[in-house]
């Protein structure tokens, strides 16, 4: 295993060097991770070399001005770096910029005259409720044994079944 050191770039971003120092670990299983790349969407602000949405704490700009309604977090945001908590804290700060704006009464007016629940009906798709996440959470946490913090469900079905409330 090489080891690398993370430095700026001149343009501020941020980019991981190898250091030439090596270390050998004796393990059963390695998985290569080489990384994520954004590809852009239609009718969105995009950099092509970093494979970015352009954002300011979360907010997505097109050059310096705000695009109304759009946030962003993750990878797609600042590129493939950190961690579960670097995307939580990213989030945070989206969902942050989202209330502000809403607050100021800067989001967009809505496209049609139902509410969310009926996009969703009429696409099929079944929301989770808050409580239904919260069930989410306890049976993947009883899932983990007490030998593990949790087992992830990783298939829709099994979401939605916990999320009834079914085991």
């Amino acid at each position: 295993m090489s080891s690398a050191t993370v430095e700026p770039r001149e343009d501020g971003s941020l980019a991981a060097w190898p250091t030439g120092d090596r270390e050998s670990l004796e393990c059963g299983l390695v998985l290569r991770s080489i990384g994520y790349k954004g590809i852009a969407i239609p009718e969105v602000p995009f950099d092509e070399r970093r494979g970015t949405i352009p954002n300011v704490a979360g907010r997505v700009v097109d050059g310096e001005h705000h695009v109304t309604g759009e946030y962003v977090t993750g990878w797609i945001r600042r590129g493939p770096s950190g961690v579960i908590g670097t995307n939580k804290k990213d989030g945070q700060e989206a969902a942050s910029s989202l209330l502000e704006d809403a607050d100021a009464g800067l989001l967009n007016t809505p496209v049609n005259d139902g509410d969310i629940a009926d996009l969703l009906a009429e696409r099929g798709v079944e929301p989770i409720s808050w409580e239904g996440w919260g069930r989410i959470d306890a049976h993947e946490q009883d899932l983990g044994g007490g030998t593990r913090p949790r087992v992830k469900l990783t298939r829709y079905e099994l979401l939605h079944g916990a999320a009834r409330g079914e085991k």
